[in-house]
């Protein structure tokens, strides 16, 4: 049987002093862990304080190839990038990290833009933002 790295020896090479886990490899950022639960884990990551970035809202919206388009003339504008603020940094079971991110996007008709809270973008959508 192969040795995974779940699968540690309950002590070091001396056998005396305990041996500590590897700290998961994580993509992309390093976000501030918090809030563990009962078993250890911590499943929500904060960013302190909000951090403001920019929103690919194409990368968001993917058209399956093929699909005839259908202009709306009423709808949202899903291209090019919005203004957003990153709040959490939440990591997948797979590895990945998506960010929890309120925006603006605006409607083709001129309409009053539609806010949206706290909205699950993937990591390779966002970019940090510079204020200045």
């Amino acid at each position: 049987m192969s040795s995974t790295d779940d699968e540690l020896p309950a002590a070091g090479p001396d056998r005396t002093t305990p041996r500590a886990r590897p700290v998961p490899r994580t993509e992309g950022t390093q976000p501030e862990l918090r809030f563990p639960s009962a078993t250890g884990h911590y499943y929500r990551t904060a960013t302190y304080p909000p951090r403001p970035v920019w929103v690919r809202l194409d990368a968001l919206l993917i058209r399956d190839p093929g699909t005839p388009r259908h202009v709306n003339g009423a709808g949202v504008e899903m291209n090019g990038e919005c203004a957003g603020t990153l709040t959490h940094w939440v990591p997948t079971v797979d590895g990945f990290w998506l960010g929890r991110v309120s925006y603006t996007v605006r409607y083709a008709d001129g309409r009053p833009p539609l806010h949206v809270r706290d909205q699950l973008v993937p990591a390779y959508a966002l970019r940090p933002r510079d204020l200045g």
